[in-house]
């Protein structure tokens, strides 16, 4: 089988909005008569401060424990992922059955019972720098080959991974996963309420050779009990009390074994004690704001400010911001937030330990990282090349569930894996984490649940943690699922979202947000995040002209300090070359390059100069 990637056509807003690329020809497969399929192959990121393994059949992190997996600090060996892994799963008549095939189906690579496998003529590759980032990997894998998926629905993902080596943005591996349906591999039936889901089995950490999987706890940053039905940031409780009203915020680390302040390792493992209520109080700051949410910036008056990265020094998303937020207003000052759609999970206290080792601070490689997955965005391109975004429905892109268990609660067939996709799998107290949001959703009848919905608070309430139960730290995994969308024959789902880590929860917070403002800076990723990147040892600034073009030739002009050789690529925005230059050896002193404008389509493209002297970046818009 075979992708091919046809010409590129964008959506470009002509105004102060940020420029979305938002469409690309889908993803086509065909047989070739054989099944030559890639050999299953591990590839591994280790530029940054986070290094971690991708498997190509839809495999988060290294579980062989050979590999890095989530390892923090990057070279550290320790471990914080045993495992991540692509769920997805749709309702109706989807299976090889079809047409008596009504039901629940999923389709996931899982723990040893592996349903995706590699497609047909792309395997793994590497590339540093990519068109995209400082460390690129890229792969294709379906559900359509191995015995152990019997009822395959027609499923082609294409995945990239990125990583950056800048300070502030080296925390963070990003995934981007494009997943097309293909009916003549499936059973030519309409993917009705299909879900795209991560699951994380994170075992924080390694360096921790006590018991490391049995002491960890889950939580979740996102549309929390302060976003009602009409997104007012403030949840009212049974008999009018409001959630900003509720107890005092108990904030400090390792209560049974502190820290001195001085001390560096002095950070907050329990950041969301309950209050006598048993409601976690999520304002610490007490600025108004929900601390599940990023600010992407305030207004005071005429003025506007954004959130500084003490690390970089990196204004957050003053080079651009999400168009879907919400504004909130806290007296004078108005906020714009998004949720941060974050779950994650952290080393607690072992309830065999007479102190409380949260972090395990005693070690000489602490585990007092917390990890976590984040939904950036996702939507739908159509067949017939429309762009559809569930944010246009929900207001931003938002999952549909967060949903925990532990290791004895693993799902087992189809209709189960389905239900935990759906935040439909109870706890001890007959509750369900989500989803909540849904009762207006304008999708399809063969997916009840979404128009009925089980909870119907807001999203999630209080059963987002096990804290909230009163459950033991144990062994957990999370399940953060996006959509329900309906992918007909020829859609593709972009579901773009990543890893993160940080030191405590505010690391993470941080992290997380650094996360964001590296997928809408400059657009597209920003090409580079607009700082020192790392990775080019010179100082060659790359000039393209005209910009924006409207079809002709360019000028990608660049000086050199000293003779050398060098050649220019250029990429569309899915990293597919799309003009290779070697331009040989080139002389001290200005030079410049011709870039063939009137062959590229409408759109944003990449050049990629790469000389003696290091690796350089440019971005220019094409406009017909």
């Amino acid at each position: 089988m075979k992708f091919f990637v046809g010409c590129i056509s964008f959506l470009l807003v002509l105004t102060t909005l940020p420029v979305y690329a938002d469409s690309m020809d889908s993803y086509v497969l065909y047989t070739t008569g054989t099944d030559d399929r890639p050999d299953l192959e591990w590839e591994e990121h280790n530029l940054g401060n986070l290094w971690s393994s991708f498997l190509n059949n839809g495999t988060f992190g290294a579980p062989d424990g050979n590999s890095a997996s989530m390892d923090w600090p990057g070279g550290s060996d320790s471990h914080y992922l045993w495992m991540g892994s692509l769920w997805s799963s749709c309702a109706g008549e989807v299976t090889s059955s079809y047409p008596d095939s009504m039901g629940k189906w999923a389709s996931c690579s899982d723990y040893g019972d592996w349903e995706l496998s590699p497609s047909d003529g792309y395997p793994m590759e590497k590339l540093v720098p990519g068109p995209v980032a400082d460390e690129q990997t890229q792969y294709g894998y379906d559900d359509w080959y191995l015995a152990e998926n019997p009822d395959p629905y027609g499923m082609g993902i294409w995945q990239e991974n990125y990583s950056w080596a800048a300070s502030g943005y080296n925390n963070f591996i990003v995934n981007k996963l494009v997943i097309t349906h293909h009916n003549e591999f499936g059973s030519g039936a309409p993917l009705d309420g299909f879900v795209a889901a991560v699951r994380g089995d994170c075992d924080v950490a390694t360096a921790d050779t006590v018991e490391t999987h049995l002491d960890d706890l889950v939580y979740y940053d996102g549309l929390a009990i302060w976003a009602n039905g009409n997104y007012s940031f403030e949840y009212v409780f049974d008999g009018g009390v409001n959630a900003s009203d509720q107890d005092a915020y108990t904030y400090q680390q390792n209560p049974d074994n502190p820290l001195p302040s001085s001390d560096p390792e002095n950070i907050y493992y329990h950041y969301n004690y309950l209050g006598a209520d048993g409601i976690p109080d999520n304002d610490v700051d007490q600025n108004g704001v929900s601390d599940h949410f990023t600010i992407l910036a305030k207004v005071t008056g005429g003025d506007t400010t954004y959130v500084t990265d003490p690390l970089s020094g990196v204004e957050l998303f003053s080079g651009g911001m999400p168009y879907f937020n919400y504004s909130h207003t806290v007296g004078d000052t108005t906020y714009l937030v998004v949720p941060r759609n974050l779950s994650y999970m952290w080393d607690s206290d072992n309830v065999g330990s007479t102190e409380d080792d949260s972090g395990e601070p005693e070690l000489s490689t602490p585990c007092n990282g917390f990890i976590g997955w984040r939904l950036l965005d996702f939507y739908i391109l159509k067949a017939d090349q429309t762009i559809e975004r569930p944010a246009d429905v929900w207001g931003v892109p938002i999952p549909l569930s967060h949903t925990w268990w532990n290791w004895e609660g693993d799902p087992g067939i189809d209709s189960e894996k389905y239900d935990y996709m759906w935040g439909l799998n109870p706890d001890n107290s007959g509750s369900f984490s989500g989803p909540a949001y849904l009762g207006d959703w304008v999708g399809n009848p063969n997916t009840p649940e979404a128009m009925n919905p089980v909870n119907p608070g807001p999203f999630p309430i209080v059963h987002d943690s096990p804290l909230s139960l009163s459950y033991p730290v144990f062994d957990y995994r999370f399940l953060i699922s996006m959509a329900p969308v309906e992918l007909e024959e020829g859609d593709s789902l972009f579901v773009i979202g990543g890893w993160v880590t940080g030191l405590g929860l505010d690391g993470l917070r941080m992290n997380a947000d650094l996360m964001l403002d590296a997928y809408y800076r400059d657009s597209v990723w920003g090409q580079g995040l607009g700082i020192v990147d790392g990775v080019a040892t010179g100082t060659v600034s790359l000039r393209i002209s005209p910009n924006p073009c409207s079809g002709g030739m360019l000028s990608a002009q660049f000086n050199l300090g000293s003779p050398c050789t060098a050649s220019l690529n250029v990429y569309d925005v899915t990293g597919r070359l799309v003009q290779n230059n070697s331009l040989g050896e080139l002389g001290t002193g200005m030079n410049a390059v011709n870039i063939d404008g009137s062959a590229l389509s409408s759109g944003m493209y990449f050049a990629l100069l790469k000389t003696d002297m290091g690796t350089s970046r440019g971005r220019f818009v094409i406009l017909k």
